[in-house]
């Protein structure tokens, strides 16, 4: 009798401690293992998140560090493109290579600003799709040009091509020797602080001719140069704004039933 009594506290004990190791795990073993790897998982994404901005850190530091070298370089292209139109410096420009190669500039003609647009290529025209029967409606077709109001928006936003940047069309005429005048077209494009698109040009051979109507004596083998082509202009968006003005405070009005005109008292 007292050997199964024994057993049975036996057998209770050893239920009771398998209990308590399944509650142990369920109740605070496991879910202080989930949590550790919630916390494993997560410091792991804090590290990565900190490895990237060591390195944005590290290429903007570099950036400043070059940044007297980034500030002359965009001098140097704003000279080529500035943001207005600046025709009177530009005019002696040509004046200062005109006078080194002995030509004379005759004519300088500019025209009217434009902006400047990315072409974009025409689509084809879908094909209607074959109807199964006579009386079916067929497709509806593409525009020609294949442009669309979706497309355009998408098309000027893909291009590239900076918000104000504007060509400016030049004509200039010179007369001169042969030579002398494709000297100053050599000059024109790549002398000039001023970039200039050279479009077309078009040579006049000349004969002896005394100097009248503003141009100057000529001689045969002389040539009248004509040069079509662009300045271009892009307005600097990075200046500040100009702060838009306060409206001025209202002054109080009359006191009904009072005279402005009496005295006000006071000490």
């Amino acid at each position: 009798m007292a050997g199964a009594k024994k057993g049975s506290w036996i057998g209770a004990t050893v239920f009771g401690s398998v209990v308590i190791v399944v509650a142990s795990w369920f109740l605070a073993i496991n879910p202080t293992l989930s949590a550790a790897s919630d916390v494993r998982a997560q410091t792991t994404q804090v590290k990565s998140q900190n490895d990237a901005l060591t390195l944005k850190v590290a290429k903007l530091k570099a950036d400043f560090a070059k940044l007297d070298d980034y500030k002359k370089q965009l001098g140097e292209v704003q000279k080529q493109i500035p943001s207005t139109a600046q025709l009177s410096d530009y005019l002696r420009q040509l004046d200062t290579i005109a006078a080194a190669h002995a030509v004379t500039v005759t004519s300088v003609t500019p025209g009217t600003p434009t902006a400047v647009v990315a072409k974009t290529p025409a689509v084809p025209a879908a094909q209607p799709t074959p109807a199964a029967t006579g009386s079916a409606t067929p497709a509806p077709t593409s525009p020609a040009d294949g442009s669309s109001a979706a497309g355009t928006a998408t098309g000027a936003a893909a291009s590239g091509i900076p918000a104000g940047f504007t060509s400016i069309p030049m004509s200039v005429t010179v007369l001169g020797s042969y030579e002398n005048t494709l000297a100053f077209l050599s000059d024109l494009q790549t002398a000039t602080p001023r970039l200039f698109l050279v479009s077309s040009f078009t040579g006049t051979g000349q004969q002896d001719s005394p100097a009248s109507g503003g141009k100057p004596k000529t001689s045969v083998g002389d040539q009248e140069l004509v040069v079509t082509g662009f300045l271009f202009v892009l307005p600097d968006t990075a200046a500040a704004a100009t702060p838009a003005p306060t409206a001025t405070p209202a002054l109080p009005g009359a006191v009904p039933g009072k005279n402005p005109l009496n005295p006000v008292g006071g000490k």
